[in-house]
């Protein structure tokens, strides 16, 4: 019987399972039962072994989405409470500004016409006034001049009174930007602090993200499952899963 040539060698990047395969059959062919069962085991094994890391990879996925929950109870406090408490401060700080604007706004409104009012009886009076220094007044000229600048003085009199109480309501209003300012500062650092939270939840979910091969995978120990009550490696908590998963390589 003529002798089979040997197969031509395989490229360095084949996949292994057609080398096991080629050795299967030519294990089968020689009639060597022992050889072939050994390879049949050596398959079986890379099954196994694939199947463990991916419900490996699976399991670390799972608890990292878990964990991503928990990364900070502090997150659980902001959204419960300091988000609702941010609204209501923000909803303060629109509420006295509003204020703050109408009390300025009332009292522009009311400032203005007085002023006008003044300065158009302190231009008429001036013309007048300058009349009398040239001598060019009438002495019952005169007479009405003088009634009505005492008029004009008494009148005066009351409305820089009331415009100073209106200025004084302007600058009050104007006291609700120190405490709006304590209550935005206040609600940028509620934001800062849960953007920080938010952050650290990305980077721990970007993990189950990443790209196969990135870094290279350590072998996994062949660990058995662990048995509650029996086994000292049960896990019994977050902190001994996130160890054991460490430890088989996810």
């Amino acid at each position: 019987m003529a002798k089979k040539k040997n197969a031509a060698p395989l490229p360095a990047d084949a996949d292994p399972r057609i080398a096991q395969a080629l050795a299967l059959v030519s294990a089968l062919e020689r009639g060597d039962q022992v050889e072939a069962d050994q390879i049949l085991d050596d398959i079986g094994r890379v099954r196994e072994m694939t199947l463990f890391q991916e419900v490996g990879r699976l399991t670390r996925q799972l608890h990292d989405t878990l964990a991503s929950f928990a990364v900070d109870d502090k997150l659980a406090h902001l959204t419960e409470r300091e988000i609702p408490d941010a609204k209501e401060r923000l909803n303060y700080v629109i509420a006295m500004t509003e204020q703050a604007a109408n009390t300025t706004l009332n009292a522009v409104e009311t400032l203005l016409p007085m002023a006008e009012a003044l300065a158009g009886q302190a231009g008429e009076l001036g013309g007048q006034w300058q009349r009398f220094r040239q001598r060019e007044m009438p002495f019952e000229e005169f007479k009405q001049l003088s009634l009505d600048l005492a008029e004009h003085l008494a009148q005066s009199g009351q409305q820089l009174a009331t415009m100073q109480t209106l200025l004084g309501e302007v600058l009050m209003a104007q006291g609700f930007q120190d405490l709006t300012g304590q209550i935005i500062r206040r609600v940028i650092q509620l934001v800062q602090e849960l953007e920080s939270n938010l952050v650290d939840m990305v980077r721990l979910s970007s993990r189950r993200y990443r790209a196969e091969g990135d870094a290279p995978e350590p072998a996994v120990p062949a660990l058995g499952p662990c048995v509650p009550g029996v086994d000292a490696n049960a896990v019994h908590s977050q902190d001994d899963v996130d160890g054991l998963l460490s430890s088989l390589g996810f």
